[in-house]
């Protein structure tokens, strides 16, 4: 980080902190000014966006505040995911001056993600307040296990200031737990699945001796579950945030928890379905807008998860509007012969609950075939194969179901573990 840009840094967080406080009029006339400047912006330097207006008659006078973004079309991943990184990142700016990102890839070919560095560092400013609003302190030890979030500069961490420590996702329980006792962190920054292993292995060996007193959690759909099960093993507070290297943090959870606030200073979230926003309360695909980013644009980005924006009053001092996440991506969904199309979360939520299963892995192969892969713990008897085919004949119907034990289900590249994989293409 440079010394300019690290000098910058008590004014951006005087900004986050106030942004957190402005009335719902003032965030939409902010949100109003970005989204002309980056529009403009767009259509002047991104080639993508110049021959899209173009291509719709529309030209960046058209877009005068929030009211107008409809006007635009919304971006799905496919349209930009092959194209070449000169089509839709900005020409006067210097990729080479920006932090890059791959994402995950679990819906495709992984697309590279630029960012201008002030950008980015908004995102991370704004993580640590999230964090701190939540009851972190500076002085906390923290592990990051899994997940993209940077560590903190070298040069905070010598002055005693969020001291971090990343663990590997791919080691075992046993080598994560033992690091965690060595460091001593209060608080540890993670995805649900990799502090569900920890939690397994903790219950089953009585270990103790942790001393964690918050867990972070992102990257994957949390469940009511494992959310109960982090608290009671670690005797924890647990906040959950929602976000993407695309588009970087879309909301988070504050000490109330009645939902997600979303960061409405840089992002403009909307509910849509074919194309059309949604009211209050209905779901629809998350499409989100970062006002902020400007190497590599994402205006009105399907993000493929579905959610709700839910009108309930928050006393937490943030004034911020609050979403929920209610299922997700739409490439969830096991298609079965009849033509039914079943939330594959809603059918491999039973697995969870089984006891005899440390991890699982649910795989449709095709169209009438369900392969369910199942690494054992030391509950696992003969019966729970067969509890597990008859659960999902219940939920499926007459398909082929085969359960397969193995010795390990490898994580993806980013660390995440795909509960669901299908191998068959997805009908819209």
């Amino acid at each position: 980080m440079s010394l300019s840009l690290s000098l910058k840094i008590p004014f951006m967080i005087r900004r986050l902190m106030r942004n957190r406080h402005l009335k719902p009029s003032e965030v939409r006339e902010l949100q109003s000014k970005k989204l002309k400047a980056l529009v403009k912006h767009s259509y002047s330097n991104v080639p993508y966006y110049r021959s899209l207006f173009k291509e719709i008659g529309l030209y960046p006078d058209d877009i005068k505040s929030v009211d107008d973004l409809d006007k635009i079309p919304i971006l799905k991943k496919e349209d930009i995911r092959d194209l070449p990184v000169g089509q839709v990142t900005a020409k006067n700016i210097d990729l080479r001056k920006c932090w890059m990102f791959r994402t995950a890839g679990t819906t495709g070919t992984p697309m590279s993600i630029y960012w201008k560095k002030e950008a980015r560092l908004y995102q991370w400013l704004r993580n640590y307040i999230w964090q701190l609003n939540c009851g972190d302190k500076i002085t906390n030890r923290r592990v990051i296990l899994g997940g993209s979030m940077p560590d903190t500069p070298r040069l905070v961490q010598k002055i005693g200031i969020f001291k971090t420590k990343r663990l590997s996702p791919f080691d075992s329980p046993e080598t994560q737990i033992k690091q965690i006792k060595d460091f001593g962190p209060k608080t540890m920054i993670t995805m649900p699945s990799c502090v569900m292993d920890l939690c397994k292995e903790i219950n089953e060996k009585n270990i103790d001796g942790l001393n964690l007193r918050l867990v972070f959690t992102g990257g994957e759909l949390l469940d009511e579950y494992t959310r109960n099960i982090v608290r009671e093993t670690f005797e924890a507070e647990l906040f959950d945030g929602y976000g993407a290297n695309e588009v970087g943090r879309i909301s988070s959870e504050c000490v109330e928890q009645i939902g997600y606030h979303v960061s409405s200073d840089s992002i403009i979230l909307e509910i849509t379905k074919d194309g059309e926003a949604m009211s209050t309360g209905e779901e629809g695909e998350i499409t989100v807008t970062n006002l902020d980013n400007l190497a590599m644009p994402f205006i009105r980005y399907n993000l493929e998860d579905f959610g709700i924006l839910i009108d309930d009053e928050c006393s937490c001092g943030c004034y911020f509007p609050l979403m929920k996440i209610t299922r997700g991506r739409k490439s969830n969904v096991i298609q079965l012969p009849d033509g039914r199309a079943i939330s594959a979360i809603r059918v491999y939520f039973d697995l969870i609950l089984i006891q005899g299963i440390r991890k699982f892995q649910v795989i449709q192969e095709k169209i009438d075939q369900i392969i369910i892969k199942i690494v054992k713990d030391n509950r696992f008897t003969d019966e729970t194969c067969e509890k597990i085919k008859q659960i999902f004949k219940q939920r499926l119907g007459n398909i082929e179901i085969d359960v397969s034990i193995v010795d390990n289900i490898p994580r993806d590249k980013s660390g995440k573990l795909q509960p669901f994989i299908t191998r068959i293409p997805v009908k819209y």
